[in-house]
C-alpha cells in the first residue's frame, strides 16, 4: 500500500497508515507497545508533535483512528493530559484501576507496567510530560515540604479555572518553540519549564494542594528552613528535637509552634516524611537490598512500622515495590 509520511522537524510526523503510526511511535515513546485497531472508515490520518523543555516536553497530536497502548515497565514520569476532542480511557488490571478522560478535562498520567491505554476515534489532545524526579524536585524547593506522596490529578475541566491557565501556557510555550531560533530555544525552554510547573501545582487540584498551599519557602520562617535543611542533610543520623531547635538557634516549643503554622504537623512528623521519601527514592531507584536493613539506616527502629508508614504514603507496601521493581529489573536485563 502506498504510504505518505511528511515529517516537518525532530519529533514531528504527520502519517496516513497504521504501520507509520505505529513505526513513528515506537520511536518517540517506545515504553509503550503501540497498536492501531481496524478503522472501518479506512481514515488513519495521524499529526503528533514533541517540543522538547529541559527535562520535560510537550506532546500534541490530533487523529481520526484509534490507539491503544500497553506499558512495558515502570517509569518514573507523569503525564498530565488534556483532551481536546474524543476521549481517553486507562486500565491497570493489576491495581484494578481504571481512569476516563473525557473531551474538556485534564487528568494525570502515569507509566506503569501493565497501563492500558486506550484513544478513542478521532480524539486529539495535549500533553505535558515530566520526570517524577523533576516534580519532586520543584515541589521540595517550592515549599521546603518533602514529596511523600506521587503527583496525582484527577479529571476536572480545563476549560475554565486554574486549569485553563496551565492549558493556555502550554499553548503558547509550544507556539514560541516552534518558531524560535535555535539561541533562542534553550532560555525559551527553561524559562517555560518552571512557570509550567509553578502553574501545575498552584492552580490545579490535585492530590499535593493542600501540601502546597500551607506555606512555601518565601513565607516560611529562616529558623524553620534551617530546621529542614538540618533534617534533610541528617537523614540517617539519629535526631531529636533538640538538635534541631538547635540547628535553627530557637527554642523546641518556638520551633514546634513554627511548624504547626506553616507546615501543618509537627517537626518529627516532617522528618518522617522526608526519610520515607528517601526510603521510596531508594527502593524505585534499585538502592535497596534489604527492608529491614534500609529502615534501620533511616532511623526506624521498628521495620513493621515502617511498612504501615510507607503504604499509607504511597499506597504498596515497601516489600511489594522492592520485588515489582526487581521483576523490572530482571525483565530488562534479559530482554
Amino acid at each position: 500500500m502506498f504510504e505518505r509520511v511528511v515529517e516537518q522537524c525532530v519529533g514531528t510526523f504527520e502519517v496516513y497508515t497504521r504501520d507509520a503510526i505505529v513505526r513513528n511511535l515506537d520511536v518517540l515513546e517506545p515504553n509503550w507497545k503501540w497498536t492501531v485497531p481496524s478503522e472501518t472508515t479506512g481514515d488513519y490520518s495521524f499529526k503528533f508533535s514533541k517540543q522538547p523543555l529541559q527535562s520535560a516536553s510537550i506532546i500534541s497530536a490530533e487523529h481520526s483512528a484509534g490507539l491503544e497502548g500497553i506499558a512495558k515497565q515502570d517509569l518514573p514520569r507523569v503525564s498530565i493530559v488534556f483532551v481536546l476532542a474524543g476521549e481517553i480511557e486507562i486500565n491497570h488490571r493489576r491495581m484494578h484501576r481504571s481512569l476516563r478522560i473525557p473531551a474538556n478535562n485534564v487528568a494525570s498520567i502515569s507509566d506503569r507496567a501493565g497501563k492500558r491505554l486506550e484513544i478513542k476515534p478521532r480524539s486529539s489532545w495535549l500533553l505535558f510530560q515530566v520526570p517524577e524526579a523533576v516534580i519532586r524536585q520543584h515541589f521540595e524547593e517550592l515549599t521546603g515540604k518533602p514529596y511523600v506522596q506521587e503527583f496525582a490529578l484527577a479529571p476536572v475541566s480545563f476549560r475554565q479555572g486554574g486549569a485553563q491557565g496551565l492549558y493556555q501556557t502550554l499553548r503558547q510555550a509550544e507556539k514560541d518553540l516552534t518558531t524560535a531560533r535555535q539561541t533562542e530555544r534553550m532560555m525559551l525552554a527553561k524559562a517555560y519549564s518552571e512557570l509550567l510547573l509553578v502553574k501545575l501545582f498552584a492552580k490545579l487540584p490535585h492530590n499535593l494542594s493542600d501540601a502546597f498551599n500551607r506555606g512555601t519557602l518565601e513565607s516560611a520562617p529562616r529558623q524553620l528552613l534551617r530546621a529542614e535543611a538540618f533534617m534533610r542533610d541528617n537523614l540517617h543520623n539519629a535526631i531529636m528535637l533538640e538538635d534541631l531547635a538547635s540547628a535553627a538557634n530557637c527554642s523546641p516549643r518556638a520551633l514546634q509552634r513554627m511548624f504547626k503554622t506553616y507546615r501543618g504537623d509537627t517537626p518529627m512528623g516532617i522528618l518522617c516524611n522526608y526519610r520515607l521519601a528517601a526510603a521510596h527514592g531508594a527502593i524505585k531507584g534499585g538502592q535497596a537490598e534489604s527492608i529491614t536493613d534500609l529502615a534501620m539506616s533511616l532511623q526506624f527502629s521498628n521495620p513493621g512500622r515502617f511498612s504501615v508508614l510507607y503504604k499509607h504514603a504511597y499506597g504498596s507496601s515497601p516489600s511489594s515495590i522492592l520485588r515489582f521493581s526487581r521483576e523490572r529489573s530482571d525483565d530488562a536485563g534479559t530482554a
